[in-house]
């Protein structure tokens, strides 16, 4: 069986909860289960990564050297945090396009208790909760 995430779900963040799971002491099958779980994501997430990246680059404005243009603040000062992008509905299309993307991962999802967590962390498993029955 198979269950389906969105790109949407899928962050480094999601990896760091994942990789936090594996390291505690949890049933060994759940722990298998996990583990290539979690290896099968790492690769949609690099790729979702160089996705944005690609989006990034296509729509930052650059000055005439090349550089990323940085808006300003009222007072005239460069936000450098920030970026001008050329077409902001554009790229919040392509940036939306990217993240509804739904991928299908090849692997049963885990019943929760399987894990026999002591303790967990809310903010953790909502980041992970696709990934149980």
């Amino acid at each position: 069986m198979s269950f389906k995430v969105k790109n949407s779900q899928l962050s480094n963040e999601t990896l760091g909860v994942l990789n936090q799971l594996i390291e505690l002491d949890i049933n060994a099958s759940a722990a298998f289960k996990l583990t290539r779980i979690l290896k099968y994501i790492s690769s949609i997430v690099e790729d979702k990564l160089k996705t944005e990246k690609k989006i990034y680059e296509k729509w930052v404005m650059r000055d005439e050297t090349g550089n990323p243009i940085h808006p300003k603040d009222e007072q005239g000062n460069s936000i450098t945090s920030s970026v001008s992008i050329t077409d902001m509905n554009l790229f919040t299309k392509d940036m939306s396009d990217l993240l509804e993307i739904e991928n299908e991962i090849p692997f049963d999802k885990l019943n929760f208790e399987d894990l026999n967590l002591q303790t967990a962390k809310i903010k953790d498993l909502i980041k992970v909760e696709f990934l149980f029955n």
